[in-house]
């Protein structure tokens, strides 16, 4: 059910509302192969269950499991100074743990895919937790100047081509002080051809953090799992 709409204040421009779930997409968006695949219902539906565990089992070569790397993502959170953002929210796994432990600040999920997030509000209201929806392709962020306390990415920036246009973005949102977090992969120079044919933008840890520096962001940590990293920066 559509109501609303949302305008922006500085253009007036007008953006649907579908049952709570902001949408800054519409129609527009063009969709690389990979993103098609994250439209289709099934997908969406079988996604955290059965799908990302065997893509990050063949990643990490099952080094590393979904709690472990959320402990790890949770510490390296701290306590963010206002609302937490989930890009690449997906179907919501890391988006309902994050409203479990962040419950003074709101918490937000953003995917382009309209499947994704329905399912995502559907596990959040059939385990009755709190968290508020966005569409958005991004870059860019929609969110204001120094508005946010974190900034959440797991599995998703090696779906973004525009590195250094989503780190600006990210600390252009971030409070001072605020963390961006993220997970993504590494692939050797041989292989880069094939990932990047596929709509995928692997990266290593020098790249990462020389983008992070680009953007302004401080303070680079990791965690490395071959060929998985899980890395902070943070806005000064």
């Amino acid at each position: 059910m559509a109501f609303g709409p949302a305008r922006c204040l500085g253009c007036s421009a007008r953006f649907p509302v579908h049952d709570g779930l902001i949408d800054f997409v519409g129609d527009r968006a063009k969709l690389k192969p990979l993103q098609q695949a994250m439209e289709l219902p099934w997908v969406a539906r079988s996604w955290e269950r059965y799908v990302r565990p065997a893509v990050d089992t063949v990643l990490t070569r099952g080094r590393l499991d979904h709690e472990s790397e959320y402990t790890v993502l949770r510490n390296l959170i701290g306590k963010p100074p206002g609302p937490v953002v989930d890009l690449g929210c997906g179907a919501g796994l890391v988006l309902r743990k994050l409203s479990r432990d962040f419950t003074k600040v709101p918490v937000i999920g953003v995917d382009m895919s309209r499947p994704m997030l329905e399912e995502a509000m559907a596990q959040v209201r059939e385990n009755a937790e709190a968290a508020d929806f966005v569409r958005a392709q991004v870059p860019p962020m929609p969110f204001n100047d120094a508005s946010l306390g974190a900034v959440v990415a797991v599995g998703f920036i090696h779906f973004v081509d525009e590195l250094d246009t989503l780190l600006h973005e990210v600390a252009r949102t971030l409070k001072p002080g605020g963390r961006f977090v993220a997970t993504t992969y590494e692939a050797g120079k041989m292989l880069e051809p094939v990932h990047r044919g596929a709509g995928l933008f692997p990266r290593s840890e020098e790249a990462l953090r020389n983008a992070a520096v680009r953007a302004g962001l401080v303070h680079f940590e990791r965690v490395k799992v071959s060929p998985f990293l899980l890395w902070k920066v943070e806005r000064p």
